[in-house]
């Protein structure tokens, strides 16, 4: 295996993808094209499998060493259990690079070098869609959100999405790999990655359109995470929030923002913690939405379920509507297979196991329609789209990613919530607990943007409501189907040809 190749993909993968030294998000496709490579010089498909596995599980442990933290520190699993789980993610993620080297270097004589490009890119974009959706799903260092910082790369989200804009990155990644031996190849390459960038950049000059739009104020607490759901702290929580609430009172705010689980208590009961929100809210005639937890009893049997939820109150302090989070994150908020393995706990704190919930609609207040998406639920475009399918018209996310600590997971998890802007055409404000609290346009630039750790206010005045569907929405269905429809009858198309070609 050529060690030096392995050094590229990893440097590739870890300055490609948010850290804490430096990103540069171009560097991300050094990692498909060592794999590229990898396939077209592997001796077998038994080689491009193993060394494709290698490279990947590397390069995915590399990125997620954070997944440690929230299992150590807030799991209270010892350092060597722990350490390996990032490890063990990371060899997971590893098997979808293998199949993508095994298959290029069993297609690399089967099809001419600019063909060979498009079946590869499609089939990146198929393997990204297919870890984003099989047991449960990850969809999470994926060629797309490494490329967020740089809005004029990205515009093509409102057209394809994520996955099918992955696989266009990765056609043009293959198409540069093969022009050292293939002129043509090299002249697509550049011709499709300037084109990209140019039309990036004319949408990017391009005004957006009118629309009615709010005043909003995010409000991130900085709650520390040991201390949040201990009792004697709860009364502090409250009076921060407040206290930070009314730095942003004058103008008056349309809407104010507070994190997921900013009120670690049942707000939805009469108790004095949630008089006092109800009659600050009240007192100021400021609509909030705030996370809490929720917990709801079966009439019939007597059985309490738990959801982690986002409350909208009126100016009046009155519940108008509720959210329940619907897509859980694993061992965090629930344990799959938790019947088979009692002797596994989440990390979450609670009464008990949370349960999802299974409404997309909007939270309505006045013209505000609130699309909810409670953290993790940001890295799925299928939520977004069902929200906007609803008739929401502004994207928000609430997250506590105090489990994460100082490391590149918050920063990456950002970047998620800026594809989901773009595609979808909207407007999207995120308030955290720790950071990073944003305010995102639906070209995916970020407005206004916070810092890891610290309590802050953040105002936006011109956040704008959106009524109109991007493509991508519109045939987002269609669009899912084609592209793995698209490479599979590639593949097979490959695999009945006889002619052979040389690399």
């Amino acid at each position: 295996m050529n060690i030096f190749a392995l050094i590229i993909a990893l440097l590739g993968a870890w300055f490609g993808h948010a850290n804490l030294i430096v990103h540069i998000p171009g560097a991300v496709f050094l990692f498909p094209a060592v794999l590229v490579w990898m396939g077209l010089h592997a001796d077998s498909t038994r080689q491009a499998l193993r060394e494709g596995w290698i490279c990947g599980s590397l390069c995915f442990s590399a990125c997620l060493y954070w997944v440690f933290t929230p299992v150590h520190a807030h799991g209270n699993i010892p350092w060597p259990l722990a350490l390996p789980c990032p490890i063990l993610l990371g060899m997971y993620l590893g098997l979808y690079a293998s199949v993508f080297t095994a298959l290029v270097h069993w297609m690399r004589s089967r099809l001419p070098s600019p063909l060979l490009a498009i079946t590869a890119g499609l089939l990146w974009g198929s393997l990204e869609m297919a870890q984003g959706t099989l047991f449960t799903g990850f969809s999470w260092l994926t060629l797309s959100v490494a490329m967020a910082p740089w809005p004029l790369t990205i515009q093509g989200l409102a057209y394809v999405g994520e996955y099918w804009l992955s696989a266009v990155f990765a056609t043009c990644t293959v198409w540069l790999v093969l022009g050292k031996n293939d002129r043509l190849c090299l002249v697509l390459g550049l011709v499709f990655s300037t084109s990209l960038l140019l039309w990036g950049n004319l949408v990017l000059n391009s005004p957006l359109a009118d629309a009615p739009h709010v005043r909003v104020s995010l409000i991130q607490g900085n709650i520390d995470q040991n201390q949040k759901w201990d009792q004697a702290y709860q009364e502090a929580t409250v009076h921060e929030y407040i206290r930070l609430t009314r730095m942003e009172l004058i103008p008056e705010p349309d809407l104010v923002v507070w994190p997921e689980t900013a009120m670690p208590f049942y707000l939805q009961e009469d108790n004095a913690l949630a008089r006092q929100v109800r009659g600050f809210v009240r007192d100021h005639r400021i609509p909030l939405l705030t996370g809490t937890p929720r917990y709801d009893v079966n009439a019939s049997s007597g059985d309490i379920g738990y959801a982690n939820s986002a409350f909208l109150l009126n100016p009046n302090g009155e519940t108008v509507a509720f959210y329940d989070k619907e897509h859980l994150v694993p061992f965090g908020e629930y344990v799959p297979l938790g019947k088979f393995f009692p002797f596994v706990n989440r990390l979450a704190p609670g009464d008990g196991e949370f349960i999802p919930g299974n409404n997309p609609n909007p939270l309505n207040w006045e013209e505000l329609a609130l699309g909810m998406l409670i953290c993790y639920e940001v890295i799925f475009s299928k939520l977004s789209q069902e929200r906007v399918q609803a008739g929401a018209n502004l994207l928000v996310n609430i997250s506590n990613d105090a489990w994460f600590g100082y490391s590149s997971a918050p920063r990456q998890h950002l970047h998620q919530a800026v594809l989901r802007a773009v595609e979808q055409g909207r407007f999207l404000v995120r308030s955290t607990n720790t950071g990073i609290t944003a305010v995102i346009d639906p070209r995916g630039r970020r407005l206004e943007t916070g810092t890891l750790f610290q309590k802050l206010t953040l105002t936006y005045s011109d956040v704008r409501l959106f009524q109109d569907l991007t493509f991508f929405h519109q045939y987002h269905t269609a669009l899912q189907f084609a592209l793995p429809l698209a490479t599979c009858c590639l593949l097979l198309g490959v695999k009945l040809l006889r002619p052979r070609y040389a690399i």
